[in-house]
């Protein structure tokens, strides 16, 4: 497959230093479906990272042409990899402006109307070739006063026409879980199964993160255009395991997750690829909460992570908090939304 690498370069941050983002392009220009992939938002979280890494090879060594367009960016943030501390990689949050670098995102949907309301006048047809247009100059009429700022309009003028959006993540250790915008949109429970999601959550949340901020004009458009001339879009945050949890072996198995994703949405001619076997839990965001800890000490964990929501259902109590005095004591969890199946 042909590639295409383009390197996009953020403002200056200080005198003798320019970063850039570098992309990999198949089938730029074709007519089809869009998917835009992307690791290392947060700098720290090196699975995404590598997973798209071994995706650009994969599809590199295949036959065929896109349906549509890929564009995957495996390092979204090279300002947070520039942020190392005696060996660490600070790459959460930005430590020149501050805040986490998946918040704060701007959102165009404003813009995207007033875009939109240009195209009417010029008398465009009102379809979904419009919205994508609109769109993009929405992107490209932010105005960027930080190195941060032009890094986010970048990443946005890549995703924002896109019918799938994924950013890649990870969490802090063993299983791969999903967020995702629409819980609705037909293609959920195709992408949990092919990147084995044990738990798949739909919603969206207030903060303004990447895949919010691709997701929300495009839900503009459709209360602007409710006659069906705008297709539905998917966003969403895919955590592959913990920050350790890095090899090639496992790398390689979930980029051919992330292709049979493709193939099976029309983007890639099958090529066989099974999903993996995997149940996923499908809910919202209404049903997750947080267990409060009452007393200072250390987390013991009776389950491993991937059965965790299973043994909610048998045992209220379900860790062990140790404190530093030898005194143990369980921990309760809050009780199951009413959205949540109960589990045979």
């Amino acid at each position: 497959m042909k590639l295409d690498t383009e390197n996009i370069a953020l403002s200056h941050s200080s005198i003798g230093t320019r970063r850039h983002i570098t992309v990999f392009r198949f089938g730029r220009g074709r007519t089809g479906p869009k998917i835009y992939l992307q690791g290392g938002l947060h700098a720290d979280e090196p699975p995404g990272m590598l997973i798209l890494h071994h995706l650009v090879r994969l599809l590199q060594k295949r036959d065929d042409e896109p349906n549509g367009e890929i564009i995957i960016v495996p390092c979204a943030n090279p300002i947070g990899l520039s942020q190392r501390f005696q060996g660490h990689i600070a790459g959460r949050s930005d430590l020149g402006v501050g805040g986490n670098f998946n918040r704060n995102f701007p959102d165009v949907s404003n813009l995207f109307r007033e875009q939109l309301s240009l195209l009417r006048s010029e008398d465009y047809a009102m379809d979904e070739q419009a919205v994508r247009l609109a769109l993009r100059r929405a992107v490209a009429a932010l105005t960027s006063k930080t190195e941060l700022d032009s890094m986010k309009q970048a990443l946005l003028s890549l995703a924002i026409d896109a019918d799938y959006v994924l950013d890649v993540h990870c969490d802090d250790g063993e299983v791969v879980y999903a967020f995702v915008s629409d819980p609705d949109h037909p293609d959920v429970s195709l992408l949990s199964s092919h990147i084995g999601s044990v738990a798949t959550m739909g919603g969206w949340v207030e903060a303004v993160t990447f895949p919010g901020s691709c997701y929300r004009p495009w839900r503009a458009a459709r209360e602007l255009l409710p006659g069906g001339s705008t297709t539905r879009r998917l966003a969403a945050t895919l955590e592959y395991r913990g920050t350790r949890d890095v090899s090639d072996d496992v790398a390689i198995e979930d980029a051919l997750g992330l292709m049979g994703f493709m193939e099976a949405v029309g983007i890639l001619e099958p090529k066989g690829k099974v999903p993996q076997d995997t149940s996923t839990l499908h809910t919202t965001l209404e049903c997750i909460d947080y267990v409060e800890a009452h007393a200072h000490g250390v987390i013991l964990f009776q389950r491993r992570l991937a059965r965790r929501w299973w043994l909610a259902r048998r045992s209220r109590k379900f860790s062990t908090l140790r404190a530093v005095s030898g005194v143990s004591s369980k921990l309760a969890l809050p009780e199951l939304c009413s959205g949540v199946p109960e589990v045979g």
